[in-house]
């Protein structure tokens, strides 16, 4: 039977996954935009962007494994709540010192989000 939370966590992993994705083609395909935002000028920069993009798109295909299958993939949960939270952490101590702008600073908040609402489901799904 499917209830309503198990809609409710089929649309927050597909909604991660495509954040996830979206961000990965943005970063293949437009690398610029994020740089630009961090304020890097170096064009070698634009390769470790699309490098970034392979594992970027990996976190996506784990939220969408989650989305199909909750109960067979949940502990990825616990590896993307991890990996949100040190990368809200990373780019807070760079905007709070003064090395990013708030617009670069922006997708953190997001994955913050991502984190506490990764963290909810793996605390209501530890029994199942």
């Amino acid at each position: 039977m499917i209830t309503a939370r198990i809609i409710y966590d089929r649309l927050l992993f597909g909604i991660a996954a495509a954040w996830n994705f979206c961000a990965a083609i943005m970063l293949i395909f437009n690398p610029d935009f994020l740089l630009a935002r961090l304020e890097i000028n170096d064009t070698a920069a634009r390769l470790l962007a699309r490098s970034f993009a392979s594992s970027v798109t990996t976190w996506g295909i784990g939220y969408a494994l989650i989305a199909v299958n909750q109960k067979r993939f949940r502990d990825f949960a616990w590896l993307g709540a991890l990996s949100k939270s040190l990368f809200f952490i990373i780019y807070a101590v760079s905007y709070f010192s003064g090395q990013i702008s708030f617009t670069a600073f922006s997708p953190a908040l997001v994955d913050l989000v991502f984190a506490f609402l990764f963290v909810e489901f793996l605390w209501r799904t530890k029994e199942r």
